[in-house]
């Protein structure tokens, strides 16, 4: 009788391990970190970015889009910086007070552009961030079209318009004879 009750115990002890054996072994999936939108995430020193992504239509321009979160107690001048077509290092600068908190890319905030980065969508764009003195970190932007509709609005404002200065003519004068 104790054979049986030890052996039907034992049967249960494998049977309970064989069934849940899976969450000792395997990792957890809720446990694993990942980017749930479009964009991704990164810190530098003090400043993190959230969400970070760049919208192209065309492939020429593109419209930074993202959360820029500085957690220092003094101003940063975050500098964002590309390859323009293949050759020419580009930099666009975003200024932040203590604890500012700015999401680009949203109507009524100013747009951080990418002038001429000839980055087609669907592919990524390598951008090295930076501020002062603190170490830089090279990053990979997924780049998108714009197109689906919860980001109407978001594609990168035209270049302005080169302004032209009128050159006065002077008037005439009356030369001694």
């Amino acid at each position: 009788m104790r054979r049986r009750i030890a052996a039907a115990a034992a049967l249960a002890a494998v049977l309970a391990l064989g069934t849940a054996g899976c969450t000792f072994i395997a990792p957890q999936a809720s446990l694993i970190k990942y980017n749930a939108s479009d964009g991704v995430d990164f810190n530098v020193g003090k400043v993190q970015v959230r969400n970070a992504f760049v919208i192209s239509p065309k492939g020429t321009d593109g419209n930074f889009v993202g959360v820029v979160i500085n957690t220092s107690k003094s101003n940063v001048t975050l500098e964002l910086q590309f390859t323009s077509h293949g050759s020419k290092s580009v930099t666009v600068e975003s200024k932040l007070t203590p604890g500012e908190v700015i999401s680009y890319g949203n109507p009524g905030v100013k747009q951080l552009v990418f002038r001429n980065a000839g980055v087609k969508p669907g592919a990524l764009m390598k951008v090295f961030v930076q501020y002062g003195s603190e170490q830089g970190k090279n990053e990979v932007l997924p780049v998108l079209t714009g197109t689906q509709s919860y980001y109407n609005g978001l594609a990168p404002s035209p270049a302005p318009a080169p302004s032209s200065t009128a050159t006065p003519t002077p008037a005439p004068t009356d030369q001694p004879h």
